[in-house]
């Protein structure tokens, strides 16, 4: 059966993946972007061809809450009702912690964090008044792991982390699940997106650890060197999954990592444990997976 689809962030890597997939299996994606008629115009022509009717390109900027309640707006206006949302759009900000200005590490989490906020806060009153839907949030592994200089993307991370199980917990009532998928390394177009420490001189009171973000590069450089790299398909493939599972089949967290997942997977289910005697402690435990 066809769904609507709202995704983020689809000019490129796992975004453009998801949106290209859902649309050959028949599904409706309305691909949200910015600058489509500028920088990503390129970009969303060949979505929207390569969609075969199926794609719409909805400008974006996840922001901006005016430009989010638009594409919303907009979707729903043509599409009737959204079915599904993908909240995919993110970047990283690297560099030794302290590099990073409080402007960086306020973008970070105005993109990754607040975005996905504003557009669950513009698509879920019309999925409630349906009692159905599902909301994906494209997460990471670094949502449970902890790497130098990677603290200010992943402790965005892990704070989606949060807000995202605390919406599934406040969405059971209401009918609209939600799911948190938690990619591994992968070799994408993500690495264009990366944003240093805007002040790099900072780095230099740390000795051979100055070029941390150097030997970081170096070291996923030799992990996708090998014959067994991922494909960031498996992750357009895991969204596929969930948006065609019945509802109530869907698991809160889905790990897709062939490199390192053992060890998410692993904190996951301690977790889960943990948060269920919590829950269960609170008189809530029929929140708990």
């Amino acid at each position: 059966m066809s769904q609507n689809v709202f995704v983020t962030g689809t000019n490129s890597g796992f975004g453009r993946l998801i949106t290209l997939t859902l649309a050959k299996k028949g599904h409706t994606v309305f691909a949200t972007m910015r600058d489509i008629t500028g920088r990503n115009a390129a970009a969303a022509e060949e979505l929207t061809k390569a969609g075969e009717g199926r794609v719409h390109v909805v400008e974006m900027a996840a922001t901006d809450d005016a430009s989010v309640n638009k594409a919303v707006a907009t979707a729903l206006e043509k599409a009737g009702h959204l079915d599904v949302v993908v909240n995919n759009a993110g970047y990283a900000a690297l560099g030794l912690e302290e590099t990073l200005t409080s402007e960086d590490l306020l973008r970070q989490y105005d993109v990754n964090v607040v975005g996905p906020h504003r557009v669950l806060r513009a698509a879920l009153p019309s999925m409630r008044a349906r009692g159905k839907g599902l909301v994906v949030q494209i997460s990471s592994a670094l949502g449970r792991l902890v790497f130098p200089v990677m603290g200010a993307y992943g402790s965005s991370k892990f704070a989606l982390e949060a807000l995202s199980e605390a919406y599934r917990y406040e969405l059971k009532a209401t009918g609209v699940e939600l799911t948190i998928v938690q990619p591994g390394a992968f070799p994408t177009e993500f690495g264009q997106k990366l944003a240093v420490g805007g002040e790099q001189e900072r780095a230099q009171g740390y000795g051979p650890f100055a070029n941390a973000v150097e030997m970081m590069g170096k070291s996923f450089e030799k992990m996708f060197s090998g014959d067994n790299v991922p494909s960031p398909q498996l992750v357009a493939d895991a969204v596929l999954t969930l948006v065609e599972a019945s509802a109530g089949s869907r698991p809160a967290r889905v790990v897709v990592d062939p490199l390192q997942g053992q060890a998410a997977e692993g904190l996951n289910k301690a977790h889960a444990e943990v948060q269920k005697h919590l829950l269960a402690g609170m008189g809530m435990g029929h929140l708990a997976d």
